[in-house]
């Protein structure tokens, strides 16, 4: 049998897609440990038993064969900068990472698709490394896309559906009912649900539905007329009244020249922390989308907006 070749032996073992772990721990300082492993696996349900491996190399190893237990996060897939931290070898693979401590001391990152806590139950050689096995006491798991690793880049997993369903239209019109399924039902829910965040920020500063949309057009567009202003507005359902400038002006979130109009510097301020909002509401989101689903769904509104709005100008 020919001699293996490390680097060809790698390659092929990279395409057995794995998850990402990062596995943490104390040493005997009770100072947190951390490290990112992609070498987490099940080994039985009763008991329930994972088992991981580290490089015999490794400077935390003592802290692994020494604590009696370790967690084992497995991450979501906006966590790829995480999984670098943990990777390298650093001083302080903590820092600004937040994370709290169970009831052993051993930490337990604030975010992960699952964990699963763990009590150290054997420890085994494996070659140039050493293989973990623990009993699990305890897990939890979040409904976020998860982290795969392959031939040696990240990846996103996308569940497969057993069977194409078909779609259905989610309307009787000889009833006069709709179901949850009607596609406009979803659409008008979710614009519902995400602005939410903005309508109770204008509630909070005073700003109307209307007012908003007009600093929203002047931010975007730079100095307007009234004219102008009104009619690129005029297609949002927030139609401004004709005193909308003047209260604006007596805000002092806009300024006025002749006949055009421009945010001025406290209007700007005044948007930005509604816009917030929104941008708070959308990282949040986005952790629960792998790549390929938000990719899907961005060019799915984008022909839906360009089908049902070829009269309608664009905003700005």
């Amino acid at each position: 049998m020919s001699k293996i070749n490390p680097n060809n032996f790698r390659n092929a073992l990279g395409q057995f897609a794995t998850g990402v772990t990062i596995v943490t721990t104390i040493d005997d300082n009770n100072l947190p440990v951390g490290v990112t492993a992609s070498s987490f696996n099940s080994v039985s349900l009763d008991p329930p038993l994972v088992l991981w491996s580290l490089s015999k190399n490794a400077k935390s190893m003592p802290a692994y064969q020494n604590s009696g237990g370790f967690n084992v996060h497995v991450l979501a897939s906006h966590q790829m900068d995480l999984s670098n931290k943990f990777a390298r070898s650093t001083e302080d693979k903590f820092e600004n990472v937040e994370w709290d401590s169970c009831e052993e001391g051993i930490p337990v990152l604030a975010e992960y698709a699952a964990l699963f806590r763990c009590k150290t139950n054997f420890q085994y050689e494996g070659g140039d490394h050493i293989i973990f096995v623990g009993e699990v006491i305890s897990y939890e798991t979040n409904n976020l896309p998860v982290l795969v690793f392959h031939a040696g880049k990240y990846a996103d997993a996308k569940q497969k559906s057993v069977k194409a369903e078909p779609i259905l239209a989610g309307i009787d019109l000889g009833l006069g009912q709709f179901s949850n399924d009607f596609l406009l039902y979803l659409l008008s829910r979710a614009h519902f649900q995400t602005s939410y965040p903005v309508r109770k920020e204008c509630l909070r500063m005073g700003v109307s539905e209307p007012e908003y949309f007009c600093l929203s057009l002047l931010s975007m567009s730079g100095p307007i007329s009234r004219k102008d202003t009104i009619s690129r507005l005029e297609h949002t359902g927030h139609h401004p009244d004709s005193e909308i400038f003047a209260r604006l002006e007596r805000k002092k979130y806009i300024d006025s020249n002749n006949n055009d109009i421009t945010i001025s510097k406290k209007g700007r301020e005044v948007f930005i922390s509604i816009l917030a909002q929104s941008k708070a509401l959308e990282e949040q989101l986005l952790k629960h989308f792998s790549n390929d689903e938000l990719l899907e769904a961005n060019n799915f509104l984008k022909k839906l907006i360009k089908i049902t709005g070829s009269d309608i100008p664009e905003l700005w």
